[in-house]
């Protein structure tokens, strides 16, 4: 398995070397040897001399154009995404009011074959006698010829492309002139330093698609979040260094200025391996997280807080982060939901706001801070018995926490009226 993934980065590599034969020396390229990713008296190819040599507001420009067709894009599908689920919704609420004629109703209890050419008449149900009917929940067919769909909030033309464009713009800014993801332990090639970039930039690419959905009807659907999915964890395992830190670091072994940080000595030799690995420990870890807050929800509240869109999103985005950092998002999407909730219910007024555009955001924020966020963490990481505390820690918190919203229930509900 390990030659066959050789082979296929081998010849990535090699289409790579003849699309970009044009190549320029790397002593003309600035602000490389603080990076340590250079090396002098080598060239280099022309995608990598357009990085290292555009001004980076010309690549803010260009990326914000970039971003807003990759927004259009996105726009489209969730609109796609949108209108199938409307129909589906549509066809489910029209099954719920057919009216069988008797006849038919009788031959099917009695197992007979019903012929095709008796005609099953699509008749409203009759509202009960002090019962108000009920406005069809379809929304109209007209409203699904511009952006405002769905049963959630209305995204006005432009907005989504507008907001891709900055994040994109955004993003390139802060990986190429605040180096945000730097890290001393790792060192991609110059290739896949700037296809760590392209990598990233296709999940936010992703979740712009999921929130437009999350927002317009409530759902992410598995059509974004599985495909992108498996995508993060091809991507990964073929190159072998597009990871933000490794899949295990313990700098609790550091001796300063005689030895660095303990890394599994596999890891190098074995780096499409060592991809597999940290994609898919990352898709698991945020995927088993969201799903033990649904699960401790359910059984608790008696409702489930989160969705299993939810739990598919975070699997997408451990598989492009890794394990260490889904866990920052994790964390920090519940901060994200505290600040925007209150502007988000003042805009729209709406009772119900979804997670999934709180884990996006919090995904962003991890993607331009990571180098400061491990700077500072990196030693709880590499000791199991502090993750294992700070899990349980947390564990603890969370059931503390759902069963105080559960007394406020409780306590919240008028009392039903006895039988009496």
């Amino acid at each position: 398995m390990e030659t066959v993934l050789q082979d296929a980065v081998g010849l990535v590599e090699a289409w790579c070397r003849l699309a970009f034969a044009n190549t320029v020396p790397v002593s003309t390229r600035e602000g490389v040897a603080h990076m340590g990713c250079g090396r002098a008296g080598r060239s280099e190819p022309r995608m990598i001399s357009f990085f290292t040599q555009t001004q980076q507001g010309v690549l803010a420009a260009l990326f914000f154009v970039v971003g807003v067709v990759v927004g259009r894009l996105a726009n489209l599908w969730s609109i796609a995404l949108t209108r199938a689920a409307t129909a589906d919704s549509a066809d489910t609420f029209a099954l719920q009011n057919l009216t069988i004629p008797e006849s038919v109703s009788r031959d099917v209890e009695s197992n007979t074959c019903v012929s095709l050419d008796v005609a099953v008449t699509a008749e409203p149900a009759e509202a009960a006698p002090n019962q108000t009917p009920q406005p069809n929940p379809t929304p109209d067919p007209a409203g699904l010829q511009h952006d405002w769909l769905g049963r959630g909030f209305g995204l006005g033309r432009g907005i989504v492309e507008i907001v891709t464009g900055l994040l994109f713009a955004g993003y390139v800014i802060a990986y190429l002139r605040f180096h945000c993801q730097e890290l001393a332990e790792v060192r991609p090639d110059d290739v896949w330093l700037y296809g760590r970039m392209i990598y990233q930039l296709i999940l936010i690419s992703l979740l712009v698609a999921a929130m437009a959905t999350d927002l317009r009807d409530f759902v992410i659907p598995d059509q974004i979040t599985v495909p992108g999915a498996l995508v993060g964890i091809a991507g990964a395992t073929l190159s072998g260094q597009l990871q933000m830190v490794h899949v295990w670091v313990d700098w609790n072994q550091e001796i300063p200025g005689i030895a660095g940080p303990f890394i599994p000595d596999w890891l190098d030799p074995h780096r499409h391996w060592h991809g597999l690995v940290w994609s898919l420990a990352g898709a698991v870890c945020g995927a088993g997280l969201t799903w033990l807050v649904r699960f401790c929800s359910s059984r608790i509240l008696g409702r489930e807080a989160l969705g299993l869109g939810d739990v598919t999103l975070m699997g997408l985005i451990g598989s492009y982060l890794g394990w260490q950092p889904t866990v920052f998002v994790f964390l920090i999407a519940p901060l994200v939901g505290m600040l925007l909730i209150l502007p988000i219910k003042l805009v729209w007024k709406r009772a119900y706001v979804p997670y999934g555009p709180f884990l996006a955001a919090a995904t962003i924020v991890v993607l331009v801070s990571w180098k400061w966020l491990w700077l500072s963490s990196r030693l709880v990481f590499g000791d199991p018995r502090s993750l294992l505390l700070l899990a349980t820690g947390a564990l603890i918190a969370l059931l503390v926490l759902l069963c105080a919203l559960r007394l406020y229930q409780w306590i919240r509900e008028p009392e039903q009226p006895s039988g009496d």
